[in-house]
C-alpha cells in the first residue's frame, strides 16, 4: 500500500500544479483581455476622430450647401428692394439660377415683414403645417440680433423640417424667412460630407475610402434615420456625435466595418483567449482528478492485494499445518494402531487436495488477469466429471457438517477444458459449503437444457444459506468482492473463487448466473453453470 507521507506529498504536488495552472491561465486571460481592450480603445479613438471630422464636413454641407442656399433663393425671388410677391414660380427660377437642387423637397416657403408683421407664404402646405412652422421659427429665434445663421427644427413624426433664419432690417426690427423641407433633402449633403473627404489620414487607412472602413448614420432628435451610408453591420458599438444645435439636434453615428478593423489596428483586434484558457483549465482539472482517482484506486487495489495475500496465506497455512502435524505423527510412529495410521494418511491426502485446490485457484485467476487462459478443449462426459468432483469433495463437506446430494443426469457430454471446469465446480461447491449453515444439504446436479438452436448442459449447485439479494447477484462474480453482510463475519476466503468460475466458464463459451434457490423456504442460493452440449449429447 502507498505510504501515507508519500500519498500526502503527491496530493500536495498535484494541488500545487492545479493552482499554478489556474494562476497561469488567469494571467494569460488577463493579458489577452488587456490586448483586446487596448485594441478596441485604439479603434474607438480613431473612430471618434473620424466622427469629429465627419461632423465638421456635415455641418458645412448642410448649413451652407443646403439650408443657407435654400433661404437665399427667397431673397433672390423678392428682388433687390424685396418688394416682389413670394411665388413658387419666382422661387423655382431663383433655385435654377442658384443651382439649388432641393426645390422639389420643399413644401412651403414663408417670410414675415418686420415692419408691418405681414406674412407671405408660397407652397402647398396646409394651414396647420404653416402655423407649426411659424410657431417653431418664432419660438426659437436667436437673442443676438447679429445671428443670421440658418436653423432647423424637426416635427415629432419625422416627416417635416422647418428651416428659418432672421432677416434683420435695422433699428431693432427683424423678420423671418424660412421653408419646410422633407428629411430626404438632407441625404445628398450628408452623402457628400461622408464620401468626398477622407475622415482619417492615409497613414491609418492605407488609402481605403471612407465607405470601405465606416458605416455612417444620421438620426433626428426622435431617433428616425435621416441618412445611412450602408445597411451593413459594424464591429462593436458605434460612436455618437451631436451635430450643431442649430441643425435641430441631429445625431451622427459612425461604426467600423468588421473587415476594416485590421486596417485600423495592425493584425486586428485580438480574439478573446477565454475559450482556450477555459479548455486548458478544464483539461488540467480533468487530468488532476484522474490522477487523484488513480491514486485512490491504486490504494484500494493495494489494500485488496494485501487482503488477498493474507487470506490465501491463512487458507494455505491450515492445510499445511495439518499435513505437517499428521506427517510428523507418522514419521515419529506415534500412531497406536493401523486405524489411526490410515486416518492420519487420509487427513494428509484431504488437506493436500484442499491445498491443491487453493493453488489451482490462484494460478487460474492469475492467468485470467493476464488474458493468458490456455484452454485444452475436448469432448468429455460432464456427468462423470461432476460426479467425480462431488465424490472428491465429500470428505471436505463432511468436515464442515454438510451433506452433498447428487441429481446428475447420465450421458451429458460437452466440449470443455476438463481441468478448468473441474476447478469451477469445486469452487462453487466450496462456496456453498462455506457460507451455508452446519447440517445443510447441498444439492448438485447436471441436466440437458434443450433450447431453440442453443442446446446447453446445465450444472447447478444449490445451498441452504442466507441467499444473495437480487441487487448484488452480479457483483459476487467480481474478484475481491464480499457482500456487505459478510464483511464482519468470521468466514474467510481468498475473494477470487467465483471470479475464477466466471473466467473459466466464459472462456469456453459458457455462462454463469446466480438465482434464488427453488425451495419452499425463503433461503438458499442456486449457482448455475451452462456449457454448450457436444454434438453426440444433443442426439441422446
Amino acid at each position: 500500500m502507498i505510504a501515507r507521507p508519500r500519498r500526502t506529498l503527491t496530493l500536495a504536488l498535484l494541488g500545487a500544479t492545479g493552482a499554478l495552472t489556474a494562476v497561469l491561465g488567469y494571467e494569460a486571460w488577463d493579458a489577452s483581455r488587456s490586448s483586446v481592450r487596448l485594441a478596441e480603445e485604439n479603434v474607438r479613438d480613431q473612430t471618434l476622430f473620424a466622427a469629429s471630422n465627419f461632423a465638421v464636413e456635415a455641418r458645412g454641407e448642410v448649413s451652407f450647401g443646403l439650408l443657407e442656399e435654400g433661404l437665399d433663393i427667397i431673397e433672390w425671388s423678392l428682388g433687390r428692394r424685396g418688394t416682389r410677391p413670394l411665388t413658387l414660380d419666382r422661387l423655382r427660377e431663383a433655385a435654377r439660377s442658384g443651382r439649388w437642387s432641393s426645390m422639389d423637397q420643399a413644401s412651403l416657403f414663408f417670410r414675415t415683414d418686420p415692419r408691418g408683421g405681414e406674412i407671405s407664404v408660397a407652397g402647398e402646405a396646409d394651414s396647420t403645417l404653416t402655423a407649426w412652422a411659424l410657431r417653431e421659427a418664432r419660438a426659437q429665434r436667436p437673442s443676438d440680433r447679429n445671428d443670421h445663421r440658418a436653423r432647423a427644427a424637426f416635427d415629432s413624426a419625422g416627416k417635416n423640417v422647418v428651416v428659418y433664419r432672421r432677416s434683420y432690417r435695422g433699428r431693432g426690427d427683424y423678420g423671418l424667412e424660412g421653408m419646410i423641407l422633407s428629411p430626404a433633402a438632407f441625404e445628398p449633403a450628408f452623402e457628400r460630407a461622408f464620401r468626398e473627404e477622407a475622415l482619417l489620414p492615409e497613414a491609418f487607412t492605407g488609402g481605403w475610402p471612407n465607405e470601405d472602413i465606416f458605416v455612417a448614420r444620421v438620426l433626428d432628435p426622435y431617433g428616425n434615420v435621416i441618412y445611412e451610408s450602408s445597411p451593413d453591420p459594424y464591429s462593436g458599438p458605434a460612436v455618437r456625435h451631436d451635430l450643431d444645435e442649430s441643425l435641430g439636434g441631429m445625431v451622427l453615428e459612425l461604426g467600423v466595418r468588421e473587415e476594416a478593423v485590421g486596417q485600423l489596428v495592425s493584425g486586428g483586434v485580438p480574439r478573446s483567449r477565454m475559450p482556450y484558457v477555459v479548455a486548458l483549465l478544464a483539461l488540467t482539472s480533468g487530468l488532476l482528478l484522474t490522477a487523484v482517482w488513480q491514486m485512490r484506486r491504486e490504494a484500494e487495489l493495494a489494500a485488496l492485494r494485501e487482503d488477498f495475500v493474507s487470506s490465501v496465506s491463512h487458507q494455505m497455512r491450515t492445510p499445511l499445518a495439518q499435513i505437517r502435524m499428521f506427517g510428523e505423527t507418522l514419521l515419529l510412529e506415534r500412531v497406536r494402531n493401523d486405524e489411526e495410521r490410515t486416518r492420519a494418511a487420509a487427513i494428509i491426502v484431504d488437506e493436500a487436495k484442499r491445498l491443491t485446490h487453493q493453488v489451482d485457484n490462484v494460478l487460474l485467476f492469475s492467468r485470467g488477469a493476464r488474458d493468458a487462459v490456455d484452454l485444452n478443449l475436448v469432448t468429455a462426459d460432464l456427468s462423470a466429471l461432476v460426479e467425480s468432483v462431488a465424490e472428491s469433495f465429500d470428505p471436505l463437506a463432511r468436515a464442515a457438517g454438510a451433506t452433498i446430494e447428487r441429481r446428475i443426469e447420465a450421458g451429458v457430454t460437452v466440449v470443455t477444458d476438463v481441468r478448468a471446469t473441474r476447478q469451477a465446480v469445486l469452487n462453487v461447491l466450496d462456496n456453498a459449503v462455506k457460507y451455508g449453515p452446519a447440517g445443510q444439504v447441498v444439492e448438485i446436479g447436471v441436466r440437458r437444457a434443450e433450447g431453440a438452436g442453443n442446446p446447453r448442459a446445465t450444472i447447478w449447485v444449490e445451498d441452504e444459506g442466507p441467499g444473495i439479494p437480487s441487487g448484488q447477484r452480479d457483483r459476487v462474480w467480481d474478484a475481491y468482492v464480499r457482500l456487505d453482510r459478510d464483511r464482519a463475519s468470521a468466514t474467510t476466503g481468498s475473494g477470487i473463487g467465483l471470479a475464477v468460475v466466471r473466467e473459466a466458464i466464459e472462456a469456453q463459451g459458457g455462462t454463469v448466473r446466480v438465482e434464488a434457490a427453488g425451495r419452499a423456504q425463503d433461503t438458499g442460493a442456486r449457482f448455475v453453470i451452462e456449457l454448450p452440449l457436444a454434438a453426440g449429447s444433443r442426439e441422446a
